[in-house]
């Protein structure tokens, strides 16, 4: 069953009531490695996201994974005002979290800069805070894939704190959008989302 829109929106926007808000301390769940292997062959549409600063890429696809030694490799197709594509090499660190690497970050900054309609200031802000923050994921390789990234000195705003969820498709089927939010609960993560514009785009 495939869920419009107006559906997605309505199944899917929970009050966030936590505590954590108020104190502006963002919360990553454990870390969970990615096993990249099985995630090789698959692609991710982002159909959920929160109201943060990255909301202007509207809709998100991840393809073409493949395993490095220090994390994975993906192509990202990112669509705003207009669209970029990029190659991207994510790390593992120690500390369990995932970030871009170091020698990309300009080439991603340069990326968003050619996206027309966005200012510079407002995409530095977002650049710096996808590419120097802390991103953890969550998935059970087949219904979701679940992206979490904080300020990587774990105090936030609104604006930078943020959760994506990825789906096999453009259009979610309502027990994919179920497996995405019970696993939220299950950890503790209460969101309102917004829906992507990819069923749209794709």
């Amino acid at each position: 069953m495939i869920l419009s829109v107006e559906l997605l929106i309505l199944m899917v926007s929970i009050a966030w009531t936590s505590t954590v808000a108020e104190s502006q301390i963002c919360y990553l769940p454990r870390a969970m490695e990615l096993n990249v292997e099985k995630l090789i062959q698959t692609m991710w549409y982002s159909g959920l996201q929160t109201d943060d600063i990255a909301s202007m890429l509207s809709c998100v696809r991840f393809s073409n994974f493949t395993s490095t030694e220090s994390g994975f490799k993906v192509i990202t197709e990112e669509h705003g005002v207009s669209t970029v594509e990029f190659d991207l090499n994510i790390d593992y660190g120690v500390d369990g979290t995932y970030r871009l690497r170091e020698s990309q970050k300009e080439y991603f900054h340069e990326g968003h800069v050619k996206m027309n309609g966005l200012d510079s200031e407002t995409v530095m802000d977002m650049d710096n805070f996808l590419t120097n923050g802390n991103s953890v994921y969550l998935t059970d390789y087949e219904n979701y894939l679940t992206l979490f990234l904080c300020p990587s000195n774990g105090i936030a705003d609104k604006e930078h704190r943020m959760i994506r969820g990825f789906f096999p498709s453009p259009n979610p089927t309502l027990s994919q959008v179920a497996a995405f939010i019970n696993a939220l609960h299950e950890i503790g993560i209460f969101a309102k989302f917004y829906a992507s514009t990819c069923s749209e785009i794709y």
